[in-house]
């Protein structure tokens, strides 16, 4: 109890100093806990997505991309024929199957030749319409595209780049530009991260986008009740044989997401960097700061020490004040590091990508001051007791452990034990009193003298 009131006393005793580490341990906090809620913000939003976004099995072309993503050099997604449709249906445990087609090698323009793609790096989707979709979206205004003339589009583009019902935009793939007018609005059921999607109906999208009919980019199966997705997918495999690749949701959110992954580990990193100069900074500046603080209190250390206080407690003195100032400084950091991730998302969103404060994902950070005051005070230097009365302020120096007859019995006053002064040259006495460890024996008290 006797150490946390010193400790308590000397940390509010130098407010300003203690308050400089604070902010250096707050700084370097907020830099790491920011960035780690940040992209876990991200992880978040996209797992959600993709888990949502994804059915039960999907079949594809077996060259396909595990993602979705149209890798083909020539811009035209790779496609399977419709007569798979009819053999997965035929599969045991499989509920309902649907035909789709999508691609992401597509540019889409307003009547007035604008890009209408995102300017965050997400990608322009353009497919067909179907079940698989009104599960994850909602259609707010209009209704879902019927004809070659219609096409859907998702309420954040349109808000964006201020799309109504009617407006025309064109569709530019591998085959040619389609137009069509927008004949419905649809808004996400979870969170868009800023992809701009175009939805086609079906005869219109395999026009549009591969330029034949009769052809498939995936078809999404949905399993029966009491019928896993690793068990439809063996099911699947069995009718179709190894000429496709099929995958469940996980396999296909799992491929999502590594592929997101990379783009996020990269921002991650970046971001580190810049908190691991916060940190190194404000290692230097606690050290220097507590280093400061034990050099000041030179003369009370000694005294401690000479009324009977251990190294021990000494040493635990000064790790009481800094696990304050480090659980003080790390709570403030991680809330303004929370508050940083929050201004992240909303920069980001001015910048295409649209995250959500409802998927805040916060990642607590440990404080690491007691580390570099640790560090301080073993580093700090070895500390002497004041000056007594008729004694010189330095005292001779001496790198061994001297011993001082005290009048009276051990453990009296500290003030007998400045009195009766020594001259300098008894200090030292004898080999043998130089060469005893420190230790307090009855009738005398040992003495640490510093260079």
């Amino acid at each position: 109890m006797t150490v946390l009131k010193t400790s308590m006393r000397n940390f509010f005793a130098h407010k300003g100093r203690m308050a400089l580490s604070a902010v250096a341990v707050l700084l370097s906090v907020a830099f790491v806990c920011g960035t780690l809620v940040f992209t876990d913000t991200m992880s978040t939003t996209f797992d959600k997505l993709f888990a949502a976004t994804s059915s039960d099995v999907t079949v594809s072309a077996k060259r396909a991309s595990d993602g979705g993503e149209t890798t083909s050099d020539t811009g035209r997604p790779p496609v399977i024929p419709a007569s798979v449709l009819d053999e997965v249906k035929r599969a045991d445990g499989v509920k309902s199957a649907e035909g789709t087609v999508f691609s992401t090698s597509v540019t889409v323009v307003d009547a007035d030749k604008d890009n209408l793609s995102p300017t965050s790096g997400a990608p322009t989707i353009v497919g067909s319409w179907n079940g698989n979709d009104a599960r994850t979206m909602e259609i707010t205004s209009g209704a879902a595209p019927q004809g070659a003339d219609q096409i859907m589009v998702d309420a954040d583009t349109a808000d964006k780049h201020g799309l109504e019902l009617g407006d025309e935009i064109g569709v530019i793939s591998v085959v040619g530009t389609h137009t069509a007018k927008i004949s419905g609005i649809a808004d996400f059921s979870v969170t868009n991260p800023g992809a701009a999607i175009f939805y086609l109906d079906t005869k219109t999208a395999q026009q549009t986008l591969v330029g034949e009919s009769g052809v498939y980019t995936n078809v999404n199966v949905t399993a029966a009740a009491g019928v896993s997705d690793e068990q439809l997918k063996k099911n699947v495999v069995a009718g179709l044989g190894g000429d496709y690749k099929v995958l469940t949701a996980a396999e296909t959110a799992e491929a999502n997401k590594d592929d997101v992954g990379e783009f996020m580990n990269v921002m991650k990193y970046a971001m580190l960097g810049f908190a691991g100069i916060a940190f190194l900074v404000g290692i230097f500046l606690i050290i220097n700061t507590f280093s400061m603080l034990v050099a000041q209190r030179t003369r009370e250390i000694g005294l401690m020490r000479a009324i009977g206080s251990s190294r021990t407690q000494v040493n635990r003195s000064v790790l009481v004040e800094a696990l304050l100032l480090g659980v003080f400084g790390s709570v403030l950091g991680v809330g303004a590091g929370v508050g940083l991730a929050v201004g992240l998302m909303k920069l980001m969103g001015m910048a295409g990508m649209d995250l959500s404060t409802d998927d805040l994902t916060v990642a607590w950070t440990t404080p690491r001051s007691v580390c570099s005051s640790v560090w301080s005070s073993r580093s700090s230097p070895p500390t002497c007791p004041p000056a007594g009365p008729g004694r010189s302020p330095r005292w001779p120096r001496c790198a061994t452990p001297v011993r001082r007859p005290t009048p009276g019995p051990a453990g009296s006053a500290a003030g007998s034990v400045w009195s009766s002064p020594l001259p300098a040259a008894s200090l030292c006495t004898s080999r043998a009193a130089r060469t005893r460890p420190p230790r307090a024996r009855c009738g005398w008290v040992w003495v640490w003298c510093c260079p």
